[in-house]
């Protein structure tokens, strides 16, 4: 008797196969066009470039040459 209550509970965990999942509230799959493409190509080269200079000056600030 007790084999068959584990098998019982072992059923609920898993979904059902027959589709009864709503599909509506699964994520949309990701779509970026081109010009989402070379925004985020451009904002990571801009983030790059900023942060080079920033390090770059601080480098210059904290350690000045006498």
């Amino acid at each position: 008797m007790s084999e068959q209550v584990v098998e019982d509970l072992e059923d609920l965990e898993q979904p059902a196969a027959n589709g009864a999942l709503v599909h509506w509230m699964d994520r949309k799959p990701l779509a970026v066009g081109p010009a989402g493409v070379s925004v985020a190509v451009a904002s990571g080269f801009a983030l790059g470039v900023a942060a080079t200079v920033a390090v770059l000056g601080l480098g210059g600030w904290l350690n000045p040459k006498p």
